[in-house]
Parts: C-alpha cells; sequence; structure tokens
C-alpha cells in the first residue's frame, strides 16, 4: 500500500468519525417522545444500567463527590421503577417487577452507608432530608399495591414514619425543618408532604390539617423576588436565605402537582416565564431567574451560560407531570442529541456511563408521572419556535465544512 492510498484512507476514517456522531446528534432532535402516561421503550434498558451500575458500586462512588450520593442513586432508582409501575396494569408482570426493585431500592436506604452522613438526632429522626424522600418511597411502593391488599408490614412502618413527620412538623416553629443541623432546605419538605397525602388516600386523613398548616407557613415564607419557595431557609425561623433557584424549584413543582395542583400550576407558570430559556435553540433551565443572574456552587454544579444542566434533566419530569407537551419533547430531544447515549447490549447510558447517578436522574424524569392528581394543562404559552433545531444543525455543518477542506487539499496533493 503506497503513501497516497494511507493517507486517503485516514482521511475517510477521520471523515466517518466525525459525521457519523453529527448525524447521530442531529438525527436525534427528532427522537419520537411517548405520550403522556406511557413509558419510553429505551426505559427498561436505562434501568437495567443503573441496577448494574448500584450492583457494582457505584452510590460508593457518588457519595465521594456528595453528601447524599448514596442515597440519591438508590432512591431515585427505586422511584423511577414506581412510576413505570404507576403506569403499567395492576395484574401485570411489569408491575410486581417494579415494585420489587423499588423494595430493592428502599432496603438499601436502611444500610449503614444509606443513614450515615444524616444526623439520628433531628427531628423526624436523621433529618427531613432523609425521612421525607424514605417516607416518599415507601408511599409509592404502597400504591403500586393493590389497595385490598397492602403488605401489613409496610403499611405499619409507613403509619409510623408518617407519624414521626407530622409530630416534627406541629412541633416545628418553621415548615422547613433542619436536614442537617442548624441547615434547612426548603424542598427536602416536599417528597414528606407528598407521603402524607398519600396516607390521606390510602389509609385515613388524620394528616390533613398538619399538610393544609404546612402550606399556609410555606406561603408566608416566599422569596420576595420571585413568589416561589425559598431554595435555603434559615432553620429556626424559615425565613428565606437564598431565593428560588432552579435545581431545587424543578423538585419542589413536582411534588406540588400531587400537594396542591392549583398551587403548583401557577408557581409552574412563574418558574416557566423566568428560568426557561434557549441556548443554540435548545431549552436550558437556570439556575437564577433572568433578572438575578448568580454563580454557581455545589447545589447547582457548573452552570453552562447560567443554565443548570441538573435542573434541565430534573425539569424534563416536571413538564411532563405538568402536560407541558411542546416543552418536554423539546428538552426530551435536545438531551437525546447531547446526551451522548450509547446502547451495549440491554443497557442504555448516557455520557458513556461515566456518572450513573445522572442516569438516574434522567430516567426517573423519562418516567415521570402524577401519583395522586392528573393537572388539567391551560394553553402554554409557546417557549420553542419552531425553527428551534436549526441552530443546532447550523453548528454540526462548521466542522462538515472544515473536514470537506481539509479533505479536498490533501486528497488532491495526493
Amino acid at each position: 500500500m503506497n503513501k497516497i492510498t494511507l493517507r486517503r484512507i485516514i482521511l475517510v476514517i477521520s471523515g466517518l468519525l466525525i459525521l457519523v456522531p453529527l448525524a447521530t446528534c442531529n438525527g436525534r432532535l427528532y427522537t419520537a417522545v411517548p405520550p403522556e402516561g406511557q413509558v419510553s421503550p429505551e426505559v427498561a434498558a436505562q434501568l437495567h444500567f443503573v441496577r448494574q451500575a448500584l450492583a457494582a458500586g457505584s452510590a460508593r462512588d457518588m457519595q465521594a463527590l456528595f453528601p447524599e450520593g448514596y442515597f440519591f442513586n438508590y432512591v431515585l432508582y427505586g422511584l423511577a421503577w414506581v412510576n413505570v409501575g404507576l403506569q403499567s396494569p395492576p395484574d401485570s408482570v411489569t408491575r410486581q417487577e417494579a415494585l420489587a426493585e423499588a423494595r430493592w431500592a428502599l432496603r438499601h436506604l436502611d444500610q449503614p452507608a444509606g443513614t450515615a452522613v444524616f444526623p439520628p438526632a433531628l427531628d423526624p429522626p436523621y433529618g427531613m432530608f432523609y425521612a421525607g424522600w424514605r417516607n416518599y418511597l415507601l408511599a409509592g411502593i404502597l400504591l403500586l399495591q393493590p389497595p385490598q391488599a397492602l403488605d401489613p408490614h409496610e403499611v405499619a412502618e409507613f403509619e409510623a414514619r408518617s407519624r414521626d413527620i407530622a409530630v416534627a412538623i406541629r412541633r416545628s416553629a418553621t415548615p422547613f425543618l433542619p436536614s442537617y443541623w442548624g441547615q434547612a432546605w426548603p424542598v427536602d419538605a416536599f417528597p414528606a408532604i407528598v407521603s402524607l397525602r398519600v396516607h390521606t388516600v390510602l389509609i385515613d386523613d388524620r394528616y390533613e390539617e398538619v399538610i393544609r398548616n404546612w402550606q399556609a407557613a410555606v406561603q408566608e415564607r416566599l422569596d420576595p423576588s420571585t413568589g416561589l419557595v425559598p431554595h435555603t431557609a434559615d432553620a429556626e425561623t424559615g425565613q428565606p436565605w437564598q431565593g428560588a433557584r432552579g435545581t431545587s424549584q424543578t423538585l419542589i413543582l413536582w411534588f406540588l402537582a400531587d400537594i396542591d395542583p392549583t398551587w403548583g400550576q401557577a408557581a409552574y407558570q412563574t418558574f416557566r416565564q423566568h428560568y426557561v430559556v434557549t441556548r443554540w435553540g435548545l431549552p436550558g433551565v437556570l439556575e437564577f431567574p433572568v433578572f438575578q443572574p448568580g454563580q454557581g456552587d455545589i447545589d447547582s454544579g457548573p452552570l453552562i451560560d447560567g443554565v443548570s444542566l441538573s435542573a434541565t434533566a430534573v425539569f424534563l419530569g416536571t413538564s411532563r407531570v405538568y402536560g407541558d407537551t411542546e416543552l418536554t419533547a423539546a428538552i426530551w430531544q435536545g438531551g437525546e442529541a447531547l446526551g451522548w447515549a450509547v446502547e451495549v447490549r440491554d443497557e442504555r447510558r448516557y455520557a458513556l456511563g461515566l456518572l450513573p447517578i445522572g442516569d438516574a436522574f434522567v430516567v426517573w424524569s423519562k418516567t415521570a408521572v402524577p401519583w395522586l392528581t392528573k393537572p388539567s394543562p391551560p394553553a402554554y404559552t409557546a417557549i420553542m419556535p419552531w425553527w428551534w433545531r436549526w441552530p443546532l444543525h447550523l453548528l454540526s455543518l462548521v466542522p462538515v465544512i472544515i473536514m470537506g477542506f481539509i479533505t479536498r487539499r490533501f486528497w488532491q496533493r495526493g
């Protein structure tokens, strides 16, 4: 093989290495998005990857990156299965698999690694983050079971955990109970309140007054600049420390759909107006409102021109819960284009599977469904223009043109 032939082979291979990923990226901007109430076909492969990663120790690896890494990895996996199960027929094999996997995730939350970072002496025990998210998953497990055949041991545990949460809320001077000593994040109370609402649906309404009083207390402590729930608050008084931020607000809105759909819908519209933007045509969620930019920190992770990737991933689920189909589709398709999803055997992973907790967030969002209520979506104002994909298409032409110029020049030189 002479040098000319070898050079041309290298040029062809180099061109393919550029063109194939670009074509794949652009093609995925047109990925079919499943309608409300249906689970995406690739979800099983995503869940399988997260399960295998957890078995290989990914939760412990994530714990080294942030304080709740272990806990979040397992709880999101379990919650994604709850979502899948709730969208499957009650007597189906999928519903039974969802129940088994959600229970498996719950058991790992009670391991020493799951409780190690949370102070056991807080009220409720281990603090509001641990108590709220754990009881939320347990509530989902009960919702997957026939009402007339609930597991009595799980019901007893749910009763005890719900009582602990309700008693702690009654005793607290603030609706934002601490998750660590002297530190309170308002979002942590919201999954706990959803679990109390599930108690109303499945058992009785003894905690409805607690929920009403809690809501009233929260609405007295909203972020004055946005009218949304603040990101952090004083652990003693509940007064806002930091205004509403994308990473926590996307979660809060998700939970509000099951707590108070009217309040949730109004807050969702406000958030949509002040936090949802487009960058190069793609939708994204700002960590700070458009009128008050800020710097990223450990809660937000790195920001790209103000956009939080984690908040955007969660907002995929939030927008799905609120029936914002156009925005859901754009976020879904944008994530498929830039997420570099690969499938190996029966596993589907994003970003080459380098950060499995990110895959857990994505699959939880892709399976999103309201647990207790079905909001009636209004006619949302369009955010995405019909041509929103074209900036990425045009940007993709730049390396193609450069590669074409280089190939032509070297090909002619022989």
